[in-house]
């Protein structure tokens, strides 16, 4: 009789021993084991030139016609006399291909030609273009994205007229340009805009944006 106790007991032990040894490899895998590395790393922006002076740089990620733009305008910049027009019409051109290209952007948040802005509208511009235009832009920093999104393949500036900016009680020289946009595929994106830019110094800034389009 005892040894029958002593057995069902033994066979406790075991049953428990098993059951704790169970649970402990299954908690090993669950929060201990490596996890396995993915095979799509996150996408990292790469700074390839940059214009000294300025706050002006040219991304691995940015399209032929931009870096073709930069290269014109870091020529004009590192002149002895810089052309003040030439200048203020190569920066809204960077500034068009590199909002309105949307493709290369990581998410909404991720929005292009800040650096062509005015400091005091930056962050006003930036909070308005990730409300709008930027609104439905998917996250891509896995390069995992699949959705269309605008490419500007070729700008085309049709008029250019001297004009002022008002700074307070100041006025500044400045510069609105009307330009054309074409775009690798037509997604109805702007194609007419007008950008406002002032001379604050020995710099050129970006102080308005509209479309051309809907002022006709």
């Amino acid at each position: 009789m005892n040894k029958k106790k002593m057995s069902k007991k033994k066979k406790i032990i075991i049953s428990i021993v098993i059951s704790i040894s169970i649970l402990i490899i299954i908690g090993w895998f669950i929060f201990l084991k490596p996890k396995e590395k993915t095979d799509t790393p996150v996408k990292v922006v790469e700074v390839l030139d940059r214009i000294e002076g300025y706050d002006y740089v040219l991304e691995d990620r940015d399209t032929e016609i931009y870096k073709e733009k930069f290269l014109e305008l870091k020529e004009i910049l590192e002149s002895k006399e810089i052309d003040y027009e030439k200048y203020a019409q190569l920066l809204a051109e960077l500034f068009a291909i590199d909002l309105y290209t949307i493709d290369n952007k990581n998410s909404k948040y991720d929005v292009g030609s800040l650096d062509f802005i005015y400091p005091d509208e930056k962050e006003k511009f930036q909070n308005k273009v990730m409300d709008t235009m930027y609104k439905l832009v998917e996250d891509n920093s896995t390069n995992k994205r699949n959705q269309e999104l605008p490419i500007v393949a070729s700008t085309e500036i049709t008029e250019t007229k001297s004009t002022t900016y008002s700074k307070g009680e100041n006025k500044l020289e400045a510069y609105e340009i009307h330009m054309n946009l074409n775009y690798e595929k037509d997604l109805k994106y702007d194609k007419k805009v007008t950008i406002t830019l002032t001379k604050e110094e020995e710099k050129v800034y970006v102080v308005s944006l509209t479309n051309a389009e809907t002022e006709e």
